[in-house]
């Protein structure tokens, strides 16, 4: 697997980002599920900081970055970084939104979707979400993998359902790093398939958790408001990770001061996309 060649990247950290927004993603979605069935799996990766950071001390997760077809700018630092270094077509492309974003984008098509992951009865709940909010939506299947390793009897059996399913989108909520890592372990195994790993959206598009408010996305703050719901569960996590992303951050953009900057062509299926 390999990221998709028209869609230009930077890196971070030794982490790819492509250099896309939304419109890029269902580009590039497109273009690998009208190659036919007969192409190799592959998954798209989310990213944001707390993932930069993790993957610098998790060679397999690092390496799965960079077998993705994708690495979006989850988070907005990311995008703004990249439009720093010269990208300024490249925007955040939320995991969150992608899932009604592709649903809709794909409903001419028929693109088949697959949900896999949350909580017990949540891949059915956002199932039956974007149903309602998508008129002809292909649901292939919904699948609540059980919160511990599977055996080897089990995993030959989910991806036998996947690949029987006929499912071309396969959306993955497990959180990072669980949900790279088993794209990366199971994408080779599905043919003409395109692995998601969008995390908490299945909580998020459901209504289960609030997102953000409008004017903390835009600022790059919607880690502050995860932190002010969940300060118990969440504080020594930021503690770490603003700090060491700030400084991986500061490094890297030494490094690339003294390096020309790349083209933009590509980064939405086209040079110079204006999407917000």
């Amino acid at each position: 697997m390999a990221h998709d060649p028209l869609v230009p990247s930077f890196t971070i950290g030794g982490v790819p980002v492509s250099a896309t927004d939304m419109a890029g993603l269902i580009a590039a979605v497109g273009r690998r599920l009208a190659a036919g069935p007969a192409q190799p799996g592959t998954f798209v990766v989310f990213r944001d900081a707390h993932g930069v950071v993790r993957a610098q001390k998790d060679a397999a997760l690092h390496a799965a970055h960079r077998d993705a077809l994708l690495v979006c700018a989850d988070g907005r630092p990311l995008s703004w970084i990249g439009r720093w270094r010269g990208l300024t077509a490249m925007r955040q492309v939320p995991g969150i939104e992608s899932v009604e974003a592709l649903c809709r984008a794909g409903a001419a098509q028929g693109w088949r979707h697959y949900f896999l992951g949350g909580g017990e009865g949540v891949a059915d709940l956002l199932a039956t979400t974007m149903r309602a909010r998508v008129p002809g939506l292909q649901v292939a299947g919904i699948e609540t993998p059980p919160f511990r390793p599977l055996s080897a009897a089990e995993t030959e059996a989910m991806r036998e359902r996947i690949r029987a399913s006929g499912a071309q989108i396969v959306w993955v909520g497990l959180g990072t790093p669980k949900q790279e890592m088993f794209m990366a372990a199971h994408a080779p195994h599905l043919p003409g398939t395109i692995a998601m790993g969008v995390g908490a959206a299945f909580d998020v598009a459901t209504g289960r958790i609030p997102r953000a408010p409008k004017t903390l996305q835009v600022a790059g703050l919607e880690w502050a408001y995860r932190l002010a719901r969940e300060p118990r569960r969440l504080w020594r996590r930021y503690l770490d990770t603003i700090p060491r992303f700030l400084l991986i951050a500061a490094r890297d953009a030494l490094t690339a001061r003294k390096a020309p900057r790349p083209s933009e062509t590509g980064a939405s299926g086209q040079t110079g996309s204006s999407a917000a």
